[in-house]
């Protein structure tokens, strides 16, 4: 289930690349993902949370801009890859060992790629309106987040 889990929040951090953290953020700060005693403990602080909802939102404005580049565009991949890489390595689990959690990162960062690719293919090949298109990527985005997070607490 942890590796699913890791896959399906790199995901959305590959469509979204703010969304995962947003949405780990806030599962770790509602206590439904349990941080505390690890590397990542701080992404369940107030600051965090906050931080990233903004950050989260700003960036499903943004994603509307023709002025946006593209997903691909090396910077935005490489961050893409590492949130999620970080969103995997937090839903992994406490009590899991320190090869399962590096194997949760890489499964996260690979998805992230691997659902920024398919994203912008759908994007560049979708019949709809880009902004009707768009809007269906974070409907996209946000239901598997938040399915993930259900996940989690099972």
């Amino acid at each position: 289930m942890n590796y699913a889990c890791a896959a399906g929040i790199g995901a959305v951090s590959g469509l979204r690349s703010m969304a995962g953290p947003a949405l780990v953020a806030e599962a770790a700060g509602s206590k439904r993902l349990h941080l505390k005693g690890t590397p990542l403990a701080w992404l369940g602080s107030g600051n965090s949370m906050k931080t990233s909802a903004i950050l989260a939102l700003g960036e499903l404005v943004a994603d509307k801009l023709p002025s946006t580049p593209s997903r691909l565009a090396p910077a935005p991949l490489v961050f893409r890859a590492i949130s999620g890489a970080v969103c995997g390595y937090a839903v992994c689990g406490r009590n899991r060992t320190k090869q399962e959690k590096w194997g949760s990162a890489i499964v996260g960062a690979s998805a992230a790629l691997a659902a920024a690719w398919a994203g912008y293919t759908y994007r560049k090949n979708s019949k709809l309106p880009k902004f009707v298109a768009a809007l269906a990527e974070d409907a996209v985005a946000m239901g598997a987040g938040a399915a993930v997070i259900a996940l989690i607490g099972q």
